[in-house]
C-alpha cells in the first residue's frame, strides 16, 4: 500500500484528469447517465424520491447516503424554504442537509407567477414612464414648430420639412404616412373663402381647419400679411392681465412680447416672471427695459386698480410688434392654434400644456357660441365640459341638449347644476343679447376644469397600476391574461380601466395598430431567448422586450421565470454570507457582522434578480463581493478580469479556464448562473427539479464522493484528506469540525491530540481546538494542503496503513463510537444553537 502522503499528493496533483478517469469507469458512467437523462423529467419532489435511482445518486453526492433510507425526514429538507431562517432544513445543525436542498428547486416558497416582483415592476415602471415620455416628446416637436414655422417660404418648404409636415397633420387627426404631398399641396393653396375651391370641394372638416390656419398663395409663395389679428388679441387680452405669471401662461400673449421686444428664445417664462418681481434678476437677463413697459410689482401681481400695461405701455409694445412682425406662413394666432390641436390631439392624455391650451381653447371660443348643438358639435369644448363638471365621458350630446329642454331629463342624468350654469333657452338657444357663460360661470369651469383633469389622469396612471397589480397575481394562463375588466371579476369600478393587454403594450411602446391579441398571444407564448423563435424573427427589441417580461410557455401556460440565479441558489448565497461573514468573531464585532450580513443581503436579493448578463453583474461590486463571499473567496484576491474569464470558459469543456487548477474554484459559480458563454442570460440551463449548474455541481460532487470512496478502499487516510480537502472552504467555526467526525478526526491526528479529549465539555473541546486551528485560514486552499500535508505523514506514522482496518476507514464507513468523539459528544454538537 502507497502512504497517505503519497496517495493524497498523486491523487490532488490534478484534480480535474483524476475526476476524469473516475467519470470514465463504465459503471460510473451508467450512474451519471442515468441521472442526467432522468432529472430533467422530473416534476415534483415526490417525482424525484419516486426514482430511487435519481434520488440515492444525489444523496450520494450530497454524502447523505446514510441517510436516503429516511425519506419523510429528506422530504422536508427538499421543501424547506431557506430564505426562511425557521424552515426544517436551516434548523438543523448538519450543513449539508441546507447544501442538499439548495441544488433542487423544491423548496423556494412560491409557485410560478405571470410575472416575478421583479418583471411587474419593470413593467410598470415603464407603463408610468410612457406619460412623461409621451409628454416630453410632445413638447419636443413644439417646440421646434414654434421655432421654425417662421422659416417657411413656400408651401414646398413646409411640406419638404418633415417633422413640420406631421406635426401638423397630427394636430388635425390626419395620417401623415397616408396623406400625399400632392395632395396636401393642393388644399393647402386653396382659397377657403371660396366654396368652389380644391379644399371645400375634396376636403374633410379636419382638412378644412388645417387649410385655415395657413396663409398660402395660389402659386405656393407665402401671403403678403400684416400683424393685426395677433395685435387685435393682445389688445383684447391684456387688460384682463394680474399676474405676470397669468401672462407667461397664456403662450400666444407671451410670444406676442416675445416678439415686439426681440426678447431672446432662451428667455423661459420662468426667467421672464423672476426678471418681473426683482430688478437684478431683470439686469441679469437683459430684460430691464421690457419691464418698464409693464406695471408688475415685486411679487409678480398688479395692484388693485392698475392694468399689467397703460394705454402708452400697449401703444409702445404693440408698435415694437409691427416693427418686428416677420410675417411668414401663420400669425401667431394661427401657430398658436396648430399648437393647441396638437397638444390636445396627439398626447394620448391630457398633459399638463394640453390642459392649459384646452383652458385657453375654451375661454376663447365659448363666448362665440350661440345654441347648445354648436357647443356639442365642438368636441374639444364638449370634452372640457365633462371634465370641468364631472360628466360621464361617455355621456351623448343628445342627452346635454335635452338637459337643458326637459328639468326630468337633467334631473335623471345629474346634470341640472350643470345647466344652471349656460344661459341657454329650452330650445337651446340664446336670448338676444346673451352670452352661452357669464365670466363667473367661465371662471368656475376653468377652475374646476384645472383640477378635474388631473383626477382623469389619475384612472389611468394610479388606478391602472393598481387594478393591474391585482388582476396579474391572479393570472393563471395567457386566457386569464387576455380577458377584459368587465370579465376578470364582478366588480365594476374597473371596467373602464386599461386592459391588462393595453398597459403591456404601451410599457414596451407598442402601438394598438401595430399588434393584434393574437399576435401578442404568439409574442408571449414564444421562446425570446431562443434566436429562431417567432418573436426574434420579428427583429424587434420592443417585442423580445415583452416576451422576457411575462412567464408563458408554448402553451401559454405559467412557466419559472428567467433569472440569472434560481432562487433556491439565491435563498443559498444568502444562507452561506451569512455564515462565512461571520466566522471567528465574538462580541460586537459579531453584533456588527449579523447586521451588515442582513443589509448585503438585502441588496443581494433584491438586485441580483436585476441582473440580465454578466456585464451587469460584474459592473455591481457588492454583489459580485456577495457571491465570491458566500462561496468562500476573498473578494479581494479576485480581479474582474479573473471573473470575466470564468464566466466566458465553458464548464463541459475539460480545457476551459473553470476546469483549470487556477479556476476551479469558479466552476460552481458559472454553474448556478444562467449565462451562456457569451455572458447573457440564458433559458437552455433552467429545469424544474434542477437547473443546468446544479445538475453539473451534482455530478462533480459524486465524482468526488466515488474517488474518495474508492481511494478509501485502499487507504482510509486518502479519504480522509480528499474529504477534508473538498469540506474546508464550507467550515464556518470550530464547531462545523467537531459535528463531522470525519474533519475532527484530520484535526487530532494532525496535532497529536489526545483521544481522551472526546469526552471533555463542547465548549472546553471548542477553545483547546481554536489554539491548533483558525478556521479562517481554511478558506485559503494553500494552507488546506500544507494542513494535509501533515495529516498524511501524521496518519502514516500513528496507523498501519497496511492493516485491513484503520480507524479512519472506520470513522467514515460505520457508526461504531469506539475511535474519535464519544456518542453523547455528539448528540450535544448536534443540539447546539445556531449561534454558536
Amino acid at each position: 500500500m502507497i502512504s497517505t502522503y503519497l496517495g493524497y499528493a498523486v491523487a490532488t496533483r490534478n484534480m480535474a484528469t483524476t475526476l476524469n478517469q473516475v467519470a470514465s469507469q463504465s459503471q460510473t458512467k451508467r450512474q451519471i447517465d442515468y441521472y442526467n437523462a432522468n432529472i430533467g423529467k422530473v416534476t415534483d419532489v415526490d417525482d424525484f424520491m419516486g426514482d430511487y435511482q435519481l434520488y440515492s445518486y444525489a444523496m450520494e453526492a450530497y454524502g447523505l447516503s446514510d441517510m436516503t433510507y429516511a425519506k419523510a425526514f429528506m422530504k422536508q429538507v427538499l421543501t424547506s424554504d431557506l430564505s426562511d431562517s425557521t424552515s426544517f432544513a436551516n434548523k438543523l445543525t448538519d450543513t449539508r442537509y441546507k447544501e442538499f436542498a439548495a441544488a433542487f428547486n423544491f423548496g423556494t416558497g412560491s409557485s410560478s407567477t405571470a410575472q416575478t416582483s421583479n418583471q411587474e415592476d419593470d413593467l410598470i415602471g415603464l407603463y408610468n414612464q410612457s406619460f412623461t415620455t409621451e409628454a416630453t416628446n410632445a413638447q419636443t416637436e413644439t417646440t421646434y414648430f414654434s421655432q421654425n414655422i417662421s422659416s417657411v417660404k413656400t408651401v414646398d418648404d413646409l411640406l419638404g420639412n418633415a417633422r413640420l409636415k406631421s406635426y401638423v397633420l397630427q394636430a388635425y387627426g390626419l395620417d401623415p404616412t397616408y396623406t400625399s404631398n400632392s395632395f396636401l399641396k393642393q388644399m393647402l393653396t386653396s382659397d377657403v373663402s371660396d366654396p368652389d375651391s380644391f379644399v371645400n370641394q375634396n376636403g374633410s372638416a379636419a382638412d378644412k381647419t388645417l387649410v385655415a390656419e395657413f396663409n398660402f398663395n395660389a402659386d405656393g409663395t407665402v401671403k403678403t400679411s400684416t400683424a393685426d389679428a395677433d395685435t387685435a388679441y393682445y389688445q383684447s387680452q391684456i387688460g384682463s392681465i394680474t399676474s405676470v405669471d397669468q401672462l407667461t401662461s397664456n403662450p400666444r400673449l407671451f410670444d406676442y412680447v416675445k416678439t415686439a421686444f426681440d426678447i431672446p428664445a432662451y428667455i423661459t417664462a420662468s426667467r421672464f416672471n423672476a426678471s418681473a418681481k426683482d430688478a437684478g434678476v431683470a439686469t441679469s437677463n437683459g430684460l430691464t427695459d421690457v419691464m418698464a413697459q409693464f406695471n408688475f410689482q415685486s411679487d409678480g401681481t398688479v395692484a388693485d386698480g392698475a392694468q399689467a400695461q397703460t394705454s402708452g405701455q400697449i401703444s409702445a409694445t404693440t408698435d415694437a410688434y409691427a416693427t418686428n412682425y416677420k410675417g411668414g406662413p401663420q400669425t401667431l394666432g394661427q401657430t398658436a392654434d396648430v399648437m393647441s390641436a396638437y397638444n390636445s390631439a396627439v398626447p394620448s392624455y391630457t398633459t399638463d400644456v394640453g390642459a392649459k391650451d384646452n383652458d385657453l381653447y375654451y375661454k376663447d371660443h365659448i363666448g362665440s357660441i350661440t345654441t347648445v348643438d354648436q357647443l356639442t358639435s365642438d368636441t374639444r369644448l364638449f370634452d372640457y365640459i365633462k371634465t370641468a363638471y364631472g360628466i360621464d365621458a361617455d355621456t351623448p350630446a343628445v342627452v346635454f341638449k335635452n338637459a337643458f329642454s326637459s328639468s326630468s331629463t337633467a334631473a335623471i342624468f345629474g346634470l341640472t347644476d350643470v345647466v344652471s350654469q349656460f344661459n341657454f333657452q329650452s330650445d337651446g338657444t340664446l336670448a338676444s343679447g346673451d352670452t352661452a357663460q357669464s365670466q363667473t360661470a367661465i371662471d368656475a369651469a376653468s377652475t374646476a376644469y384645472m383640477k378635474n383633469y388631473q383626477t382623469s389622469q389619475t384612472s389611468v396612471t394610479t388606478n391602472a397600476v393598481s387594478n393591474y397589480q391585482t388582476r396579474i397575481a391572479a393570472v393563471k394562463t395567457i386566457d386569464d391574461f387576455f380577458a377584459t375588466n368587465a370579465a376578470a371579476d364582478s366588480d365594476t369600478s374597473n371596467d373602464s380601466l386599461p386592459e391588462l393587454y393595453q398597459m403591456a403594450m404601451r410599457a414596451y411602446g407598442i402601438s394598438p395598430d401595430e399588434m393584434t391579441k393574437t399576435q401578442m398571444k404568439k409574442v408571449l407564448e414564444s421562446d425570446p431567448y431562443d434566436p429562431k423563435s417567432y418573436v426574434n424573427s420579428l427583429k424587434d427589441t420592443r417585442f423580445t422586450n415583452l416576451a422576457k417580461a411575462f412567464n408563458f410557455d408554448s402553451d401559454g401556460k405559467l412557466k419559472p421565470p428567467v433569472q440569472s440565479l434560481s432562487q433556491a441558489q439565491i435563498n443559498s448565497y444568502v444562507s452561506e454570507y451569512s455564515s462565512r461573514s461571520k466566522i471567528g468573531l465574538t462580541g460586537a464585532q459579531l453584533t456588527k457582522a449579523t447586521s451588515d450580513a442582513k443589509d448585503a443581503a438585502t441588496y443581494f436579493a433584491t438586485n441580483i434578480v436585476k441582473v440580465t448578463s454578466v456585464t451587469d453583474l460584474l459592473a455591481d461590486s457588492k454583489l459580485t463581493d456577495f457571491i465570491l463571499t458566500a462561496n468562500g473567496i476573498d473578494p479581494k484576491s479576485v480581479d474582474t478580469a479573473t471573473l470575466k474569464k470564468a464566466f466566458a470558459s465553458d464548464p463541459s469543456d475539460s480545457k476551459s479556464f473553470v476546469n483549470t487548477t487556477a479556476g476551479a474554484q469558479f466552476k460552481s459559480i458559472v454553474n448556478a448562473f444562467n449565462f451562456d458563454t457569451d455572458g447573457n442570460l440564458t433559458n437552455t440551463k433552467l429545469g424544474t427539479a434542477q437547473n443546468q449548474g446544479t445538475i453539473a455541481d451534482t455530478n462533480d460532487l459524486f465524482l468526488h464522493q466515488t474517488l474518495e470512496d474508492q481511494e478509501g478502499d485502499t487507504n482510509a487516510g486518502v479519504r480522509l484528506a480528499l474529504y477534508f480537502q473538498r469540506k474546508a472552504p464550507d467550515i464556518n467555526s470550530i464547531y462545523d469540525i467537531m459535528g463531522d467526525t470525519a474533519l475532527y478526526q484530520v484535526i487530532t491526528t494532525t496535532y497529536s491530540l489526545p483521544s481522551a479529549m472526546s469526552s471533555m465539555d463542547v465548549d472546553t473541546q471548542a477553545k483547546l481546538l481554536a489554539k491548533f486551528v483558525d478556521v479562517s485560514d481554511l478558506q485559503d486552499p494553500t494552507k488546506v494542503n500544507k494542513l494535509l500535508q501533515r495529516f498524511s505523514a501524521m496518519y502514516d506514522l500513528a496507523n498501519n496503513t497496511t492493516s485491513s482496518t484503520s480507524p479512519a476507514l472506520s470513522i467514515l464507513t460505520s457508526s461504531s463510537s469506539s475511535v474519535g468523539i464519544s456518542a453523547d459528544t455528539l448528540l450535544s454538537i448536534a443540539q447546539l444553537s445556531s449561534a454558536k
